[in-house]
């Protein structure tokens, strides 16, 4: 994309320093990912917050609610509403660890499996439209880079929260 295209996508707006501001573009992105995911939620038949956590379960059974929320830069009470909506429809099941009743290890259930499986499959054909203007080598490089940015960020989380400043999960969005 040159840069005359650059301006023609953001409906001929100047956006000088701002198309090399991160909190920009990851606004605009989240955004139009959003809005490209819309027919990706529905046909699934699953909100937005619920099938990360689907996710992350199907990947970590037996995973914890604070993990969860840790891994999504989340508020406990914000996973735990998630969590809560999908015990009640059958997709999730917790279980109380016996060394430590305080701690629920998460479980997908047979529907959860079902519906896991599902959002696998579709999630490839989304993912893959959404990554479609890179090479292979491009798309290694981006997630390379945006994982290397956010284990970078996750550092700098952790010593702010332990200095007692603000963390993520308390940030506005």
């Amino acid at each position: 994309m040159t840069d005359h295209d650059t301006e023609d996508a953001n409906n001929g707006m100047e956006l000088g320093y701002l198309l090399g501001n991160i909190p920009f573009l990851t606004r605009a992105l989240r955004a139009h990912v959003r809005a490209e995911n819309a027919d990706f939620y529905a046909d699934v038949g699953a909100q937005q917050g619920e099938i990360v956590v689907i996710c992350l379960i199907g990947l970590n059974p037996g995973t914890s609610q604070q993990d969860v929320a840790s891994t999504l830069v989340l508020k406990k009470s914000a996973v735990t509403k998630v969590i809560k909506e999908l015990e009640d429809r059958g997709i999730v099941r917790r279980e109380k660890v016996a060394q430590d009743k305080r701690y629920n290890a998460l479980f997908l259930t047979p529907a959860g499996e079902e519906r896991y499986s599902r959002i696998q499959a579709r999630m490839a054909d989304q993912h893959q439209a959404l990554i479609e203007p890179f090479s292979e080598a491009e798309q290694k490089q981006l997630f390379a880079l945006l994982n290397r940015l956010l284990a970078h960020l996750i550092s700098r989380s952790d010593t702010r929260r332990a200095s007692g400043g603000l963390s993520a999960e308390d940030a506005d969005d």
